[in-house]
């Protein structure tokens, strides 16, 4: 991964595809970063009529281009491209993804079937991206919290971090919710009583993220260990957050690997943005 192509948004002139894009322009504003918009359009054979390439083509072009003015003159300054491309929506903002440092898509799209289409692209984006991917859903609170799930498998710090920069992009705070006991991985700890197991994941989970705070002193961060089902409370935190970070775990199931049980119910039941962080590839 190169992170050349700053923050990456996946764009379609939807109402998801403005809210991705009003998303995108902040965060690379924030992060100091250059903002790369990208269009991927289809032939499409409306009653067996090919709509002629070129014309395609040069609306591709006409809507990233007003879509990089929009952001230009909302964020002054900042560095904007264009690129469109030929092809699967899914397929080629997942190839696109390996070189930026952020990706972000939407969740809606226009009409019923495209409402359908759209929704399928950014959960598979999601599924299947590389590096930290942002599905602009639900309600955004300017005001709210970073909610970051942790469950103390080896990709939890490179969440915590990711959660940590935004909150400090953003200048907010940071909620770090580890939920026990289907969450919480207690290892080397054989016939231990439960509560004693509890007590043990807890201070590990509070001492990670201590240790993960060190690097951002300027970050509040409130670390929360509660019981319960992990997409029920992921989902109950993200109400009012800002936006909900979770990670992409890889075990288990063809599914589970791409993206994991928990991400999965977060991406499409948040009721906040989600961003999600995967593992680095190999």
């Amino acid at each position: 991964m190169t992170e050349s192509l700053g923050v990456l948004v996946g764009y379609d002139g939807s109402e998801g595809g403005e809210r991705a894009l009003a998303w995108a322009a902040e965060e690379a504003a924030a992060r100091r970063l250059p903002l790369t918009i990208c269009h991927v359009w289809q032939v499409v054979y409306p009653g067996f009529v090919m709509m002629p390439v070129d014309a395609l083509e040069k609306s591709a072009t006409e809507l990233v281009e007003a879509a990089a003015d929009k952001a230009r003159s909302t964020h002054p300054g900042l560095t904007v491209t264009t690129r469109t491309i030929s092809g699967s929506p899914a397929f080629n903002l997942v190839d696109q993804a390996r070189d930026a440092a952020l990706t972000v898509v939407g969740s809606v799209g226009m009409g019923a079937f495209r409402r359908a289409l759209i929704g399928t692209v950014g959960s598979q984006v999601a599924a299947h991206g590389s590096g930290v991917i942002t599905v602009v859903r639900g309600e955004d609170n300017p005001a709210g919290p970073v909610v970051v799930g942790l469950d103390g498998s080896p990709l939890s710090a490179a969440v915590l971090r990711a959660a940590l920069e935004e909150a400090k992009a953003r200048t907010a705070r940071v909620v770090a919710l580890c939920v026990y006991p289907e969450s919480a991985e207690v290892k080397d700890a054989p016939f231990v009583e439960e509560d004693r197991l509890r007590d043990i994941a807890r201070e590990r989970f509070e001492a990670a993220v201590r240790a993960g705070a060190e690097d951002f002193p300027g970050v509040e961060v409130q670390p929360r260990f509660v019981d319960g089902d992990p997409v029920t409370e992921l989902i109950t935190a993200s109400e009012g957050a800002r936006v909900l970070v979770v990670g992409a775990r890889r075990g288990g199931s063809l599914r589970k690997r791409l993206l994991g049980s928990s991400s999965e119910g977060a991406v499409h039941h948040a009721l906040s943005p989600v961003t999600v962080v995967h593992p680095p590839e190999a």
